[in-house]
């Protein structure tokens, strides 16, 4: 019998290393734009405060490099008419089922761009209204870098108090130009998981 379980063991491990397990345990690809919905099958919607009164625009570009393909979120961001953002947003909710990213640190971005005043946002599916959310900055250079994001970098926004973040019941994450007056211009090559 001992021997049995061990060869189980074994058989198991070879299973697990054969078809790639072991590495998306230690990350998990949420999109890499090389499709064109999402790597969990949903789509990214971009919007502005516009829809709210302000006057912030934006264009969003998919745009093919020899290695990769990223998308491009531009505009001028502006705090007239109580604005102040633009953003692409994900779903990461399917139907009535939240996301599940508990067995993961935080959100691993790869990005490049220029200026400041970019953010990542989640929601939990126990933030109805849309304003509520958690906010984390992202640092970006000119040239294309990794960024982790644990999930304790994540505060409350700026509109009212939305309780602790529950990684196993997320709802949406967005790529956001925020806060201050500026021409926004940030490159999103992949966004994912880590642990």
């Amino acid at each position: 019998m001992k021997k049995l379980c061990i060869a189980v063991y074994l058989v198991t491990i070879v299973l697990f290393s054969a078809t790639g397990e072991t590495d998306m345990e230690s990350y998990f690809l949420l999109d890499d734009f090389s499709a064109d919905r999402s790597a969990i099958g949903t789509e990214w919607k971009g919007f502005t405060d516009q829809v709210m009164g302000g006057v912030s625009d934006m264009i969003i570009t998919r745009i093919p490099e020899a290695d990769r393909t990223f998308v491009r979120m531009q505009g001028e961001v502006s705090l007239e008419n109580n604005g102040g953002f633009i953003q692409i947003r994900l779903m990461l909710k399917s139907f009535l089922k939240p996301f599940n990213g508990s067995a993961y640190k935080g959100i691993r971005v790869k990005v490049r761009g220029k200026g400041s005043g970019y953010y990542i946002f989640l929601r939990t599916c126990s933030m109805i209204l849309p304003w509520k959310y958690l906010a984390a900055s992202v640092s970006v250079t000119d040239e294309w870098q990794e960024v982790d994001i644990p999930w304790s970098a994540f505060k409350q926004g700026d509109y009212g108090r939305v309780g602790k973040l529950r990684t196993n019941r997320l709802k949406s994450l967005a790529l956001v130009a925020y806060g201050e007056e500026f021409e926004a211009m940030i490159d999103l090559a992949e966004i994912g998981l880590y642990r």
